[in-house]
């Protein structure tokens, strides 16, 4: 435990000068996914599959704080006694992202939230997402990101609505100006 305690200190003592500063462009991408499985005890059996593909470009209109738009693609997999179900969307998201840590650090933690407009389908789904996780800077300019994605989803034609938890894996380069 304490051998953790001193890499996680020393890891995020290390210094790079990341580009995370007003003026410069952010470009990446990502993807999430998740998978459920109801217990052996459960009256139903069921399995849930989803994954989201997202590339993104953003802008630091701050030191730290950046705006800009992805577009997602979701695919939804439901599986159980009853049957199966399969869902699959596309999204145009604007989104903010907030590193917490100055640029200097090697690992920095992020913030981002968005908002997902349904491009595709007449059932008017719209989502909320937030993720929380850990930029890695192999470089200057390109971080390596893990994150815990949330997803709201509903419509607004039916009563009908998720909670999604999704692990993400991405890339971020990070464009000076």
């Amino acid at each position: 435990m304490k051998t953790l305690f001193f890499f996680i200190v020393f890891s995020l003592s290390l210094t790079l000068n990341a580009q995370i500063t007003k003026g410069n462009w952010l470009v990446g991408g990502d993807i999430g996914f998740s998978y459920s499985k109801s217990k052996p005890e459960s009256t139903i059996n069921s399995e849930s599959f989803n994954i989201d593909l997202s590339p993104n470009i953003g802008y630091f209109f701050w030191d730290k704080f950046a705006l800009g738009a992805r577009v997602n693609y979701f695919y939804s997999h439901y599986k159980s006694d009853s049957g199966n179900s399969k869902f699959d969307s596309f999204f145009i998201s604007p989104f903010v992202k907030f590193y917490l840590l100055s640029e200097e650090k090697m690992i920095n933690p992020f913030l981002e939230s968005s908002y997902r407009f349904n491009l595709l389908d007449d059932n008017n789904l719209d989502e909320f997402s937030a993720k929380a996780g850990m930029a890695v800077f192999l470089n200057s300019s390109v971080a390596l990101e893990a994150s815990l994605n949330y997803l709201n989803s509903k419509t607004t034609n039916q009563f009908v609505g998720s909670h999604t938890f999704l692990l993400g894996f991405g890339i971020q380069v990070h464009l000076e100006k």
